[in-house]
Formats: structure tokens, C-alpha cells, sequence
């Protein structure tokens, strides 16, 4: 009996002790400060790497810490983010708890009701780009073979396949930069890389110093990548 009644005293007192600690955890938990997923709503997510952070969460977190400026995010420039980042980072922390909440902690919701508040006026988002699948990335990949220009363009292009100039995939771009139908500029990820200008070399080149280079490095990216990279 004496142990029947000390087992019963342990699982009340372990109940008890759960209940205590859900209450101190309910009573005495920080508010999460929804800066970030809040700044992470206003970005148009292809983490494409231009701001020079490894994707779109790794901006925010800098963002919200002070340790990036408001305008890094290069494709976001013409939809109204860094309009969108300021009206968030001067946000008393506060109210945006408050919002968060009230929007059943969505960050897109919240985003929404916050810039509606701030009574500024602020651009419409561009549709976010569209990747392109895995099976248009390997047909336009295997169209390089037949260019060698093209080849040493998608050489020299972030090949992140972000969408972002429109086309599906960096060998489709690189194969529309190489006839002329599209501008180097339009790839914006590139642009801290100094594409535009890796471009213009290649497009200045002679065929049979297309085909040297080819020769040179044996066809691979990083070797004509790296090659540019001194040149430029």
C-alpha cells in the first residue's frame, strides 16, 4: 500500500509541476519580434543572392540587425521594397507584434495591414519570377553545345537559374545574349559580378578567339569563369 500511495504522490506532483511550468511558460515567454519574417514577406523571395547574402532570410536577419542597407535588394528596387523595409524598421516593435497577431501570425497579412497604416504610398510588387523546371534547364543546357559564345556566357553568369530576366534558366539567357535578343543588364544578380561587363568581352571576341578559349579550358565553366575574372 505505502508504494501504491508514493507512486500516486509522484504523478500528482508531476502533473502539477507541468502545470506550473505551462503557465510560467505562457506567463513569462518573450514576444517573438516579427521584424524579420515581416521583412522577408516584403522581398521578392527568388534568393537570388544580388544583395550579396545567401538568399532572401539571410537579407531580412541582416536587415533587422542594421547590418545591410534598405535598397541591397537588387530586384526588389523597381516593386517598392526598400519603401516597404523602412516603413517595417520604423515600426515601433510593438505595434508589429500586434499586427502579427492579429494576422494569425502570416507575415504577407501582416505586411499587408501594416503598410495600409502607414497611410504612405507604396508600388505594387512585380509578379515574383518564375524558376524554370529541372527539364528546361537540361534541353536549353544541352542547346550550349551547338554555341560556343553562348557557352562562354553561361560561363560567366551566376547560374543560379532565378527567373528573374525572364528567361527559363542562365543557358537559355546566355543562348538569347549571344544572338542580340536580350542584354546582359537584364540579368540582375549578375550585376554585382560585374557580368555586364564579362559580356561585352566575349561579345568583342572574334570566333576563332571564341573557340581558343573553348580549347584553352576544355570546355569547363569555373576554368572560363576564372579566366574572365582575370581578365576583367
Amino acid at each position: 500500500m505505502t508504494i501504491v500511495y508514493s507512486v500516486l504522490l509522484m504523478a500528482i506532483l508531476g502533473v502539477g509541476a507541468g502545470v506550473f511550468l505551462a503557465f510560467a511558460s505562457a506567463k513569462f515567454a518573450v514576444k517573438e519580434d516579427p521584424r524579420v519574417k515581416l521583412i522577408e514577406a516584403a522581398l521578392p523571395g527568388v534568393n537570388c543572392g544580388a544583395c550579396g547574402f545567401p538568399g532572401c532570410p539571410a537579407f531580412a536577419k541582416a536587415i533587422a540587425e542594421g547590418k545591410a542597407v534598405l535598397d541591397g535588394c537588387l530586384p526588389g528596387k523597381r516593386s517598392g521594397v526598400p519603401e516597404k523595409l523602412k516603413v517595417i524598421m520604423d515600426s515601433e516593435t510593438e505595434k508589429l507584434v500586434a499586427l502579427y497577431e492579429e494576422a494569425g501570425e502570416d507575415p504577407q497579412k501582416a505586411l499587408a495591414k501594416l503598410l495600409e497604416s502607414s497611410g504612405k504610398e507604396i508600388k505594387q510588387a512585380s509578379p515574383k519570377p518564375v524558376r524554370p523546371s529541372q527539364e528546361e534547364i537540361d534541353t536549353y543546357k544541352g542547346k550550349l553545345r551547338d554555341d560556343k559564345r553562348a557557352t562562354l556566357i553561361y560561363s560567366v553568369l551566376p547560374n543560379i537559374n532565378c527567373g528573374i530576366c525572364g528567361s527559363p534558366g542562365c543557358a537559355a539567357f546566355a543562348l538569347k545574349v549571344a544572338t542580340k535578343e536580350e542584354q546582359a543588364e537584364k540579368c540582375v544578380p549578375g550585376k554585382r559580378q560585374n557580368v555586364p561587363d564579362r559580356v561585352a568581352k566575349i561579345m568583342s571576341l572574334k570566333d576563332e578567339e571564341v573557340s581558343k578559349v573553348l580549347e584553352e579550358t576544355s570546355g569547363d565553366t569555373a576554368e572560363i569563369k576564372k579566366k574572365f575574372e582575370v581578365q576583367s
